[in-house]
């Protein structure tokens, strides 16, 4: 593969996981709301509503797996370092790429279990088993979405994993802006 097409898959990615969480990020603020909400209704004027908690619960796991991609981008990913972090810069590759058929694996598994079950609730119109039924189905998508994105950055990050033990540095760095961190695969942002 060409190394243009190479570094525009990755700039691409990159770019897409990165703004697309912070469009992602704003599924706080309704949710926050409704809680709030559901609080003054319920303590103060001691009228609790059916569709609060329920709502609040789909903005929530959405929040999360959509999150997932850009987690992975900012290598928030929870990392055991007793081995890894001790390794230098080529070691600490080599071992993400003999580990990363697992992350490939279960993500594969997810999508394709998940895009089943999704193009299925939009099928039938799925709604919750709730009082009040609210549709189903815009929160199943979620699921393969972000195990859709979140495969595209692992295959992101196994790319530079790869070219980081061939040559000993990280010759595509992540350009994007990652906020709230100070680095990324080993260089400055």
């Amino acid at each position: 593969m060409p190394v243009k097409a190479i570094e525009s898959y990755l700039r691409f990615t990159d770019w897409l996981n990165a703004k697309f969480a912070w469009i992602v990020a704003f599924l706080i603020c309704p949710m926050l709301l409704i809680m709030i909400w559901e609080i003054v209704m319920r303590y103060f004027f001691n009228s609790p509503s059916q569709w609060a908690y329920e709502i609040s619960l789909f903005l929530y796991g959405s929040y999360i797996v959509l999150g997932g991609a850009y987690t992975h981008l900012a290598d928030g990913h929870v990392n055991v370092d007793i081995i890894w972090g001790q390794l230098p810069l080529r070691g600490r590759a080599l071992l993400d790429v003999l580990t990363s058929g697992f992350t490939f694996l279960f993500l594969g598994v997810l999508f394709w279990v998940s895009l089943k079950l999704t193009i299925n609730s939009w099928q039938i119109g799925e709604t919750t088993m709730s009082h009040w039924k609210p549709i189903y189905y815009p929160l199943r998508t979620t699921l393969p979405v972000g195990c859709f994105l979140f495969l595209m950055q692992a295959l992101a990050k196994l790319i530079r994993d790869v070219m980081i033990v061939i040559k000993g540095e990280d010759v595509f760095p992540v350009r994007v802006q990652v906020p709230f961190t100070t680095s990324v695969h080993g260089s400055s942002v």
